[in-house]
């Protein structure tokens, strides 16, 4: 269920949005809601898009009921569907073909959650309007959520803030159907990011790779650690 508040105007609203959020459990999360907890300090008012509880545990995904309260009361938290097309995952699985179309169809299976940006963008474009929001922050991953940031600003000319809590084809734990995908999704990613006005990432390792890559310039990158 959706909490109804009323916005602090002394404060500029941010649409936050970040696919994992409370209950969603694991160590991506954290970052997350400990931004939500304290960007009021900073004169930001976030109000959070993300996925409903239920969906989570659909997907058989790590959950931590204890972690909504960490949430604040007066954070304002808007849920939606997942869109995960599980059903045809599985029924792919069971045929031991689902590879075929993960190669095939790349990069619409790339991961689970490839349609929500593209399912959501008319309940975050209502927000924006409804709101005036000037601000919106993605958290990566899962990085198609970086579409919908890359979306909105076009159609809505907000400012867009991408966070990357890991990078994306530099992941060491990512995996690609084949050489030719990866170098896709690589050229996608820089140019996606070239779209962001500021670009986040948790460590000044991460930072210097991007230089190095061309993706974004020394003012555009901020570093942000984790822990708090």
């Amino acid at each position: 269920m959706e909490r109804t508040l009323s916005l602090d105007k002394t404060l500029t609203p941010v649409l936050f949005i970040a696919y994992q959020f409370p209950p969603r459990g694991g160590p991506g999360v954290h970052r997350s809601v400990n931004f939500v907890r304290y960007l009021s300090q900073y004169g930001f008012n976030p109000i959070v898009l993300t996925v409903r509880k239920e969906d989570y545990k659909n997907a058989d995904e790590q959950t931590d009921e204890s972690l909504l309260a960490t949430i604040p009361e007066n954070i304002r938290v808007i849920r939606t569907k997942s869109y995960q097309p599980l059903t045809f995952i599985n029924r792919m699985n069971q045929l031991r073909i689902f590879r075929l179309f993960w190669y095939f169809l790349y990069p619409i299976f790339w991961e689970r959650t490839a349609r929500w940006p593209f399912k959501v963008t008319k309940i975050a474009e209502e927000e924006i309007k409804a709101n005036n929001i000037p601000i919106v922050y993605t958290s990566s991953g899962p990085f198609s959520t970086l579409f919908l940031g890359r979306r909105l600003k076009r159609r809505q000319n907000v400012c867009w803030v991408a966070d990357l809590r890991d990078p994306f084809t530099d992941a060491y734990a990512w995996h690609f159907p084949s050489k030719l995908h990866w170098l896709l999704a690589r050229r996608v990613e820089k140019r996606i990011l070239a779209k962001a006005d500021i670009i986040i990432v948790n460590t000044p390792e991460v930072k210097k790779l991007f230089l190095q890559r061309g993706i974004g310039t020394e003012n555009r990158i901020q570093v942000i650690t984790n822990g708090y």
